[in-house]
């Protein structure tokens, strides 16, 4: 390299020079500011835990607090207030002394520990809680085989769930209305047992369906639909006794879940045991699949098997067997899912008797729209056969709902209502009103 090369190059670094250690130098008082402000969080929080430690309460028991009230009595009155607080829990007792009969457990004995540092744990112990008060008003035409008084307080619903041990799970649901208090369920439910086997042992609603098994706030109308009612009764098809699922793996992407069921047999109206082995079976399959990313369908098939109920010294003995399908398509659209939804449902079954000579159908279908984020609006359609003096009648009803929630805990319902009895018989237009409301931790119900 030249002379005159070598001279450029030291003018350069000579004019570099100086920005690079500026450049240096800012970055240092950067990283020192950041050291200080981190010196005064760290200060701000031991000053803020020391002024915890002087707030929280030392643990006492309930028979160690007399004790305590006397000997702050007895402080002297120049003694500090922050010492005269902290002086009778932090004087520790003799190693030696032993304790009295009366004398409150030391802290190292399970149960003060719990009770003095860990407040909460008796607590989880006790199961969730919740009341659904349901009440309904009526006007319009009065319906013979639905009569409704102008209000009424439909039902009351009282429900404990809680975990039993890390195996089982405990639900009871208390209805309770004007005729009294009745358990519309009350089991255990098991989770883990052997081969992926799940099953709830105790009265539950049987898996008919879909709107059988719904509780009254569950369902998206005031009403039950016919089939329900002319089939099942009021109380629906729900009894004493196992029930036992297992999800089938398959290589068709989908869901499919398996259920088997045995009651006592005793349903009003529906089966009736006259002999000890005069049970009634159920068995239920689902299939679940996902159509698009906003959208599925659910698809099932029922069947119940039982005896009919002796009613009378002359009524005809024999089985009762019902066959039924249920389909539920759902649209939920990821972007807008909090303003608009879509349910289409359908359900039918076929009743064979052995008291009657022909085979009795029902069934219904129904479309609920999301409007907005809190409202929704239905329509449903309903025929189902019915057993008369006369013969077989067929019932028709039409539909429409509105409903408006303020809320997850409370429900406004508008339901219209027009009821054919018979294929010629009188017609009756009613407006049923319902107000629901629920207060307390009541758990989710099957999708």
């Amino acid at each position: 390299m030249t002379r005159r090369g070598l001279g450029m190059l030291l003018v350069l670094a000579a004019f570099a020079a100086p920005p690079l250690a500026a450049q240096q130098q800012a970055q240092d008082d950067r990283i020192n500011q950041l050291e200080q402000k981190l010196n005064e969080l760290l200060r701000q929080a031991e000053e803020i835990r020391q002024e915890l430690k002087q707030l929280k309460p030392a643990p006492a028991t309930t028979e160690a607090a007399p004790a305590q009230e006397e000997d702050l009595t007895k402080i002297d009155v120049a003694t500090p207030p922050a010492q005269a607080q902290t002086q009778p829990a932090t004087t520790p007792a003799p190693a030696n002394t032993t304790q009295e009969p009366n004398a409150a457990p030391a802290l190292t004995d399970v149960q003060t520990v719990e009770n003095a540092s860990n407040p909460g744990a008796a607590k989880a112990l006790n199961p969730d809680l919740s009341v659904i008060g349901t009440f309904l008003g009526h006007a319009g035409d009065v319906n013979p085989l639905e009569e409704r008084a102008p209000f009424d307080v439909d039902e009351v619903e009282l429900a404990a769930e809680a975990a039993i041990d890390p195996y089982a799970k405990g639900r009871f649901f208390l209805s309770i209305n004007r005729q009294g208090i009745d358990v519309e369920e009350g089991y255990a439910l098991f989770t883990a047992l052997p081969w992926g086997l799940s099953a709830k042992v105790g009265k539950t609603k049987a898996t008919f369906g879909k709107a059988n098994t719904w509780h009254t706030h569950v369902r998206p109308w005031v009403d039950e639909p016919l089939m329900i009612t002319r089939f099942f009764g009021d109380e629906g098809l729900n009894d004493v006794g196992i029930s036992v699922s297992r999800a089938i793996p398959n290589p068709w992407n989908t869901y499919l879940e398996v259920t088997g069921e045995v009651y006592s047999g005793d349903v009003e109206g529906v089966f009736g045991r006259t002999a000890q082995n005069d049970l009634f079976y159920n068995a239920h399959v689902k299939a679940f699949r996902d159509l698009s990313e906003n959208s599925n369908l659910e698809v099932g098939a029922s069947y119940a098997t039982g005896t009919l109920p002796q009613i009378s010294d002359v009524a005809i003995q024999g089985h009762n067997r019902f066959t039924g399908v249920d389909v539920t398509y759902r649209w939920k659209p990821l972007m807008r899912s909090i303003y608009n939804s879509l349910i289409v449902r359908f359900e039918g079954l076929a009743n064979e008797r052995a008291d009657a000579s022909d085979t009795l159908y029902g069934y219904y279908a129904s479309a609920d729209y999301q409007l907005a984020q809190r409202w929704f609006a239905g329509v449903r359609f309903d025929r189902s056969d019915r057993l008369a003096a006369i013969g077989l009648d067929t019932d028709h009803a039409i539909s429409g709902t509105i409903s408006f929630w303020p809320s997850e805990f409370s429900q406004l319902r508008a339901q219209l209502r027009r009821t054919m009895l018979g294929d010629h018989g009188p017609s009756y237009n009613e407006l049923l009103l319902q107000l629901q409301f629920a207060i307390g931790a009541h758990g989710a119900h099957t999708f």
